[in-house]
């Protein structure tokens, strides 16, 4: 369903303040720049920023060279190094210059209040974007420029906030965009996420919290509530399919994504599924995961186009070695190996207009499965983790052209054999649930392994790790190399803080809240 209000809000060539980096402590009484130019329309810059934010997270390099491959969902086939974890990078510059935009947005909308319908429920969705992406910058690097960031040419260095500081900062800011909400008062007209529904951004921010909570719960923190969070969200988020939160592209060549582009443009084949992933859809719980038919193509032995029917899946292995991937990949047609269902990149239409998902219903019911099976919250965990899938499955089954429902034998042949393991061992059920669920959502899935650490499916590349770090998969990313150049005293604060020094700062270091590491090694040589 697209709900977005029109892609031509959107500023000709993007429009980003690019003098510096930014965040705060409380996003929504921090960062505030007199100087900053106002003669920009909130409402286009709020559209601006929704777009290319959604494009930092969901293209063939973010998400298909980086993301997608961390959590070992997808591989290159033919040009792995990569997938082998060369290099390890995330756009930093690119998301600060979106959070720049809404930052900037906000200032012109509170001096200029009558620039937008709403300024409360204008301030509040702005406000939301900065939390959803800031989240996502902090758990690729961990400390980041966040308490004195976004403020420009008021200061080019900023230090760097510690992320057991930034996650209660990014409660605090949704607890007070949440107080500004009117539901019955009009959304921003540059909304292209909900469309300026405030009911939808009210239960996203709920939702949001839930997020934050669940991730840093186990880790400590001066301030670090998560259980009343977790609380104060619970029934106020996402309630049905109906609220799944996402951007979608347009089908126009400026505004279709860069998967797309990859992909059907371009006509690459560059990505498959990886064996281990297919195989553990397969395999791991007795019956097929019928999402598997929604995530990937069936395999067939002739070129593009890949033609579903023959029933199977096989998966590519991951991150050989660069000479033994095309042995294997020009041995083979193309459709003999499973790739990404066309769906995720070229969409409802066939023409790119895809679902950069943000956060879907199912994400909330598996954080609710979770919170009962830990006593937050009443209910029962078992009967969530089933709603959870269901709600998952339908989703995907009224979107791609797979043949599943909730009500099927084999969906519920899979969700008993889900509760049937669950009983035995929750978190580790919970753990693979959430990743198999985060398929190509940024990078909720690699954050979730991170996070839970459930063993059996990530592993080393089969080609080994190209990057030069320890761990069989990467951790965090590095920081930019410009950082010590150009903010080096903070950037060496930083690197002591997260990893003992500026020598061992690499994608080893853990995040405050992955308390316990990786786990072993599921596919070691």
């Amino acid at each position: 369903m697209k709900r977005h209000a029109t892609l031509t809000l959107l500023l000709v060539g993007g429009l980003s303040f690019l003098l510096a980096l930014g965040g705060c402590d409380n996003l929504t009484s921090y960062n505030e720049n007199p100087n900053e130019p106002t003669s920009a329309n909130p409402n286009n810059l709020l559209a601006n920023a929704q777009r290319y934010l959604a494009d930092e997270v969901y293209d063939d390099t973010w998400m298909m060279r980086r993301s997608s491959v961390w959590a070992q969902y997808t591989t290159q086939n033919f040009y792995p190094s990569e997938s082998r974890y060369s290099p390890v990078n995330y756009p930093w510059a690119g998301f600060y210059n979106r959070l720049t935009d809404l930052k900037t947005a906000k200032e012109i909308a509170r001096e200029q209040p009558s620039t937008v319908q709403n300024p409360a429920n204008f301030q509040a969705v702005a406000t939301i974007m900065q939390v959803w992406g800031f989240q996502i910058l902090t758990d690729a690097y961990g400390d980041v420029p966040f308490a004195e960031a976004l403020q420009q040419r008021e200061n080019q260095s900023p230090s760097y906030t510690p992320q057991s500081e930034i996650y209660p900062a990014l409660v605090d800011s949704l607890n007070t965009a949440l107080s500004q909400i009117s539901t019955d008062g009009a959304g921003p007209s540059g909304d292209l996420v909900n469309g300026g529904s405030m009911e939808m951004w009210q239960k996203f921010a709920n939702g949001l919290k839930m997020r934050l909570a669940i991730r840093g719960y186990e880790a400590d923190a001066d301030g670090w509530d998560p259980d009343a969070v977790i609380q104060s969200a619970n029934g106020n988020a996402l309630e049905s399919n109906d609220d799944n939160v996402y951007f979608q592209f347009g089908t126009s060549s400026t505004h279709r994504n860069d998967y797309y582009e990859n992909r059907e443009v371009s006509f690459r084949d560059d990505f498959d599924g990886t064996a281990r992933f297919i195989d553990f859809m397969e395999t791991k719980y007795g019956s097929a995961d019928p999402r598997l038919d929604a995530y990937f193509e069936q395999t067939s032995n002739s070129g593009r186009s890949c033609e579903d029917g023959s029933g199977e899946y096989t998966g590519f292995p991951f991150a050989l070695e660069q000479g033994d991937a095309q042995g294997l990949y020009g041995a083979n047609p193309t459709c003999a190996f499973s790739r990404p269902e066309a769906w995720w990149s070229n969409g409802s239409s066939g023409s790119g207009d895809a679902f950069a998902p943000m956060m879907y219903y199912d994400e909330v019911l598996l954080t609710k499965a979770w919170a009962a099976e830990q006593g937050i919250i009443s209910g029962n965990p078992q009967d969530l983790m089933g709603q959870a899938i269901e709600a998952s499955v339908d989703f995907y089954g009224s979107q791609t052209d797979a043949s599943i429902s909730s009500s099927s034998s084999a969906t519920q042949n899979y969700i008993s054999q889900v509760q049937s393991d669950f009983t035995s061992d929750p978190m580790q059920v919970i753990g693979e649930q959430r990743y198999i669920a985060f398929y190509m959502n940024n990078i909720q899935g690699w954050s979730t392994w991170r996070r839970f650490d459930f063993e059996g499916v990530l592993g080393s590349p089969e080609g080994g790790v190209a990057g030069g770090f320890d761990s069989y998969a990467p951790l965090r990313v590095s920081y930019p190399s410009s950082e010590a150049n150009l903010n080096g005293d903070n950037y060496e604060a930083a690197a002591d803080n997260m990893c003992g020094g500026v020598q061992s700062e690499d994608e080893d270091c853990q995040m405050w809240w992955d308390t316990d590491g990786p786990p072993a090694d599921a596919h070691s040589n």
